[in-house]
């Protein structure tokens, strides 16, 4: 009859149990012996890793500052600087007006007649101006008819 030491992890405890007939797969271990150059080599390891942690975390940080920072329309800034009267506008909305009175924070548009809106300066932006339309070239090549389904 032998003894082997069951563990419980869960727990944190062991107990000593007889067993009949066992193999024994796992040498003896001395419980009461601190293993000390395995710890040192995992303890060396942690602090490896624990500095290029460090270096992702700082990584992470700089990548958030740069992608979040509030960022400045210029061009939009200067168009509402140089907003004039009977100027034809077009709100973020989409609202075609063409502006009455001009405050520092605000503008005033007349968007038919008689009827006129108070709207924030920021949300003024310039008519678009209507892009060409591209047509589509015709192919010079001819087209062979029995090519055209494959069965």
């Amino acid at each position: 009859m032998s003894q082997m030491l069951l563990l419980n992890p869960l727990q944190m405890t062991y107990q000593e149990v007889n067993v009949q007939n066992t193999v024994n797969f796992v040498q003896d271990v001395d419980l009461s012996a601190p293993a000390s150059s395995s710890q040192s080599g995992a303890a060396g390891q942690g602090g490896a890793m624990g500095g290029s942690m460090i270096w992702m975390l700082l990584l992470l940080l700089v990548m958030m500052f740069v992608f979040m920072r509030p960022r400045q329309d210029k061009e939009g800034e200067k168009f509402r600087n140089a907003l004039q009267k009977e100027q034809d506008v077009v709100t973020s909305s989409g609202i075609f007006g063409k502006i009455k009175d001009i405050d520092e924070v605000s503008v005033t548009l007349e968007i038919a007649q008689g009827m006129k809106i108070k709207v924030d300066k920021r949300y003024v932006n310039p008519v678009p101006t209507p892009q060409p339309v591209k047509t589509e070239k015709p192919s010079r090549r001819k087209k062979d008819p029995s090519k055209d389904e494959k069965a």
